[in-house]
């Protein structure tokens, strides 16, 4: 993108510089003040030689490919992924095979550095490969990641809400310990607003940083949120920096407006779809609206798969009245009762909510969860099994054969919240519920 551009996007990033940003859609949110203002850290986060936010992310198939970001210094123009399959003997290193990364300057404001991008492909399935990644100027450690299966089998997820404010010192602990709990995970999805400002590099320098190795270790599905989008002429426009550390499937809609956002990945028979829903509730053009509706109903029609998942921002169902995301509910939720998506998995609403069993009987459950230190209030509503807030979450999902176990917990690890669903022949899914504690 031109220097120009970059330039005049910044606007909303220079004069906004504390406190969370509201949606500017639905009505205004609750939050909890003590935990919005995190402070900067001057240069903190300055790239340097060494590779830094070093990132898995899926690819249309995990099986066989990973995609691999990172950032380095303005200087360093050349860079490179080194991987083989992993050994427990380190002279690994001397097999390793070499590619080319593709590197991009990146300027921003004051910021200056590149950002570097390799897909991996031609991988064996089900196959634990180590890589590294940099320059002679300076290289990472060796990470590892596994190949998924190329065969369904059992897949496990973890799913978190909005990390969005209290990166560094509040989110850092939910990431780590559902990692700590579920570390042969095949994803890591995240339900939007990974950050407060979409183009503050502090922020994005804390979520790297709490993620740390599980970042790289992992592949992330990263579905964006409204506080990932600027509005300084009016209109929406996406961070600046999330195509440049996110390098996603390009298998969505082929238009520029929803290219890594717009995607699908297949995991060991799961397909796990992303959805914009920003550019639903502010869409520029009904076309836009339409073409996202289309690719959606065609990528569920043509799914040869037993597992569906959705993950989006904006909820279907809310926690609170009056947080009423209309278009996201008009356009996409037909789509899903045609198809029988079996879950969706939301962010934006800052508290805990699911339930299937009161809305229409098309056997998906819908889900709103929070990660972050943003706390909203919420209510008892109609759709919703169970709700509840002031709490961080985190998620894990095992799906295997027929059965799709879900199970949410405290960051400090216990159960909140269980549930499973079963597939049935020419039937809804059964939700059978499960342990959970009252807080």
């Amino acid at each position: 993108m031109k220097t120009d551009t970059l330039a005049r996007r910044s606007f909303l990033s220079r004069v906004v510089k504390a406190g969370a940003l509201l949606p500017l859609t639905g009505a205004a949110a609750f939050a909890d003040s003590a935990t919005t203002s995190i402070p900067e850290q001057a240069d903190g986060y300055a790239a340097t030689q060494f590779p830094d936010r070093i990132i898995l992310t899926v690819t249309k198939d995990p099986a066989t490919s990973a995609g691999i970001n990172w950032r380095s210094a303005a200087g360093i123009q050349t860079s490179f992924v080194e991987y083989t399959t992993a050994d427990a003997d380190p002279a690994f290193a001397a097999k390793a095979t070499k590619v080319n990364a593709n590197s991009t300057p990146f300027h921003f404001d004051q910021l200056h550095v590149t950002y570097h991008q390799v897909t991996l492909t031609g991988l064996q399935p089900d196959t634990l490969y180590t890589y590294r990644v940099g320059s002679d100027s300076g290289w990472s450690e060796w990470l590892q990641f596994r190949t998924a299966s190329a065969m369904p089998g059992k897949t496990s997820l973890i799913y978190l809400g909005d990390a969005q404010v209290g990166i560094r010192p509040f989110w850092s602990r939910v990431l780590r310990k559902a990692y700590a709990q579920l570390p042969d995970a095949q994803a890591v999805i995240h339900a939007g607003d990974l950050v407060n400002r979409a183009n503050n590099d502090d922020e994005w320098g804390q979520w790297f940083e709490a993620g740390g190795y599980i970042h790289g270790s992992i592949p992330s599905l990263v579905t964006p949120g409204n506080h990932e989008y600027t509005h300084e002429d009016g209109l929406p426009h996406l961070s600046l920096f999330w195509k440049p550390q996110f390098g996603l499937p390009a298998n969505g809609t082929g238009h520029s407006a929803l290219e890594g956002t717009v995607f699908y990945t297949d995991i060991q028979g799961v397909r796990i779809i992303s959805l914009n829903t920003m550019m639903m509730e502010e869409a520029t053009s009904d076309t836009l609206i339409a073409m996202q509706v289309k690719w959606l109903e065609a990528t569920l029609e043509n799914n040869p798969h037993q597992w569906t998942i959705v993950t989006m921002h904006h909820p279907v169902f809310s926690t609170k009245k009056g947080r009423y995301n209309e278009k996201v509910q008009t356009h996409f939720k037909p789509v899903f009762d045609k198809y029988r998506v079996d879950i969706v998995l939301q962010g934006h609403d800052h508290a805990y909510g699911r339930g299937m069993r009161h809305i229409a009987p098309y056997g998906t459950m819908y889900v709103v969860s929070v990660s972050g230190s943003k706390m909203y209030e919420h209510e008892k509503m109609e759709w919703a099994d169970v709700v509840a807030g002031h709490l961080q979450l985190y998620q894990l999902i095992t799906i295997e054969g027929d059965t799709l176990a879900f199970s949410s917990h405290l960051a400090t690890g216990e159960l909140f919240d269980s549930f499973t669903l079963k597939k049935r022949r020419n039937k809804p899914n059964s939700c059978i519920e499960g342990k959970k504690i009252s807080k």
